[in-house]
């Protein structure tokens, strides 16, 4: 007759519920990140229904509470022989550059940054992109965007000027754009749609990722707390063959 015998060691199993609730834990975390994600993308679409922003005449276009991920237009001009690269931006898993504008608002001394598409790099560094100078005055419209996270610094300077009328930026940095340029930016830059350049592509995007990834990530938590359970139960329980009178 066959018993079972239970030959469970004391640190080895104080190890194994350790590590065995860490692995759950991991795995309900990135559930609760995914339905983090789904949230704020649900609450971007809703705000994409919202009434187009006129930043012209809205009394709250300082507010990114507010403002954020909504469609909005403004009335004003492009800041003449003025533009920015915006340096290390990778799309589809390639690296290219943001081209930036200032623009000034009609009737209200304020700036903002209007994102114009994204390039992929040049073949070499020091040639010039092409960009248009945008003359006169004009109604943009597209999404406010929050300002993209500072990135790497590559050098001393954060600021590259390339010309009279070009310069590179590693990052963003409001103060600093602020003082470079003698104005007063709003905290958030305006993604065109549609784009007024052929040469450049929309990079706009959902302020997260989908959240796929993140209930990928659950299961392989799961699974591995799974068959750390098995390897557990099956080192630790062994079958007796007893004979049977």
């Amino acid at each position: 007759m066959k018993q079972l015998q239970f030959n469970f060691k004391l640190l080895p199993s104080i190890a194994f519920f350790i590590v065995f609730l860490c692995l759950i834990k991991l795995g309900f975390w990135q559930l609760e990140r995914a339905d983090q994600k789904t949230q704020i993308n649900n609450n971007y679409k809703l705000r994409q229904s919202d009434q187009v922003v006129n930043l012209n005449t809205s009394s709250d276009f300082n507010d990114q509470a507010s403002i954020l991920w909504r469609k909005v237009s403004v009335k004003g001009s492009f800041k003449s022989g003025t533009n920015l690269i915006l340096d290390n931006q990778i799309f589809r898993h390639v690296a290219g550059f943001n081209l930036l504008t200032p623009f000034t608002i009609e009737g209200s001394g304020m700036s903002v940054l209007v994102n114009r598409g994204w390039h992929p790099n040049l073949i070499d560094r020091e040639q010039v992109p092409l960009v248009k100078d945008l003359s006169g005055v004009v109604m943009v419209n597209g999404y406010a965007v929050k300002l993209p996270v500072p990135g790497i610094n590559l050098g001393g300077s954060n600021i590259e000027p390339i010309n009279a009328s070009l310069a590179r930026f590693q990052k963003i940095d409001l103060d600093e754009i602020n003082q470079y340029y003698q104005s007063n930016f709003l905290p958030y830059i305006i993604y065109l749609n549609p784009l007024m350049d052929n040469e450049y592509i929309s990079n706009f995007k959902l302020p997260v990722p989908d959240s796929e990834k993140n209930y990928g990530y659950a299961f392989q938590w799961f699974a591995f707390a799974f068959t750390l359970l098995i390897i557990f139960l099956r080192l630790g329980i062994t079958r007796n063959d007893k004979p049977t009178k």
